[in-house]
């Protein structure tokens, strides 16, 4: 068998599947090597990758070992290793992987596809199970603490946002913490969880983690907004979703836009603001959904160390702050407002 990933994963080149992510040149010996920001813990520079041997690392997701695209891929879709390489050899002929290594398979990859049925509905169930949790005496602390970032309950109930102690329902396992589920016109893609410890969030095993939160809400609007982190999300819902709608890239920078899955929701906008945290991991994500989606993504700064749910508990007026982009970028807002709303 490891022979047999090693074939394999020679057949991806591991520059091919970091997209536009922002990576410097750091080193000229052993064939090279890059560094950027983490696309999966944001990390400024921690993401090596050295190309010419297609291999890569993280300070903190891999321990400092080197990797391969492989494991990558797992990592990218929250999958096994096994099935991260069915990924790559997919529509190959099997007969490929046991002549003798020599044929080169040109891989062919899949959209970014949603969990199976199964995984969704019982990770459906847990997300409910948990949002009755929240409201008993269990999950009071988890109520407070959210009560105190500003959300009003009928945001947490629109959002189903809930409390798991730590427990197993069905073949899940759900982590203790605050239990934040995505879900998209009736297609569950991830349940996530905000611990109180280290990692601050995790995920729910089998969740596909790179989709687009709360995109049922951009459909019909002609302007948005983008931002990072399913709180800063929900905080500009709640408060100014009427204005403009908010989605999120599922909690990182570093994630990018599957077009196939998510490029329906831009087409018809005049106007996308990104508003993600003023650091490297945030600006190459901008820059990012810049090449992706176009010149109608513009940046929109919040005062320097705050994000949209800390610079609103702060006493910050969301509206206030937006309305100057609104006014630069779209002198017409008042009647693309009206003609949205």
């Amino acid at each position: 068998m490891n022979r047999q990933f090693s074939f394999i994963k020679n057949q991806v080149n591991i520059i091919d599947l970091l997209g536009g992510l922002d990576l410097k040149k750091v080193a000229s010996t052993g064939g090279g090597e890059l560094a950027g920001p983490c696309p999966f813990c944001g990390g400024r520079d921690r993401f090596r990758v050295q190309p010419s041997k297609n291999i890569w690392l993280c300070r903190n997701c891999t321990g400092g070992l080197w990797r391969d695209p492989i494991d990558f891929i797992a990592k990218r879709d929250n999958i096994s290793i096994s099935d991260a390489a069915k990924v790559i050899t997919k529509n190959a002929p099997n007969s490929v992987l046991y002549n003798g290594y020599k044929t080169a398979i040109k891989p062919t990859y899949t959209p970014y596809s949603a969990p199976p049925d199964e995984w969704q509905h019982e990770a459906r169930e847990a997300a409910n199970q948990c949002q009755e949790r929240l409201y008993t005496d269990e999950g009071a602390r988890a109520l407070e603490y959210l009560q105190k970032r500003g959300f009003y309950r009928q945001t947490l109930e629109r959002f189903q946002i809930g409390y798991s102690p730590g427990y197993k329902c069905g073949s899940l396992w759900i982590p203790h913490g605050i239990t934040i589920p995505c879900e998209v016109k009736g297609v569950f893609w991830y349940l996530k969880i905000r611990t109180n410890g280290t990692p601050k969030y995790t995920l729910v095993k089998g969740s596909k983690p790179s989709a687009l939160y709360n995109a049922d809400r951009l459909e019909l609007a002609r302007i948005c907004l983008i931002t990072e982190g399913e709180f800063n999300a929900m905080t500009w819902d709640q408060e100014l979703n009427e204005i403009m709608p908010v989605a999120s890239m599922g909690g990182s920078a570093s994630n990018r836009v599957d077009l196939v899955n998510w490029g329906g929701y831009f087409l018809n906008k005049s106007l996308i603001l990104a508003v993600y945290d003023d650091d490297e991991a945030g600006r190459a994500g901008v820059m990012a959904l810049r090449d992706q989606i176009g010149e109608r993504v513009k940046i929109a700064a919040l005062p320097e160390g705050q994000d949209i749910n800390s610079f609103y508990q702060g006493g910050g007026c969301l509206w206030t702050w937006v309305k100057d982009y609104l006014q630069f970028w779209e002198p017409a807002t008042p009647s693309i407002i009206e003609a949205n709303w």
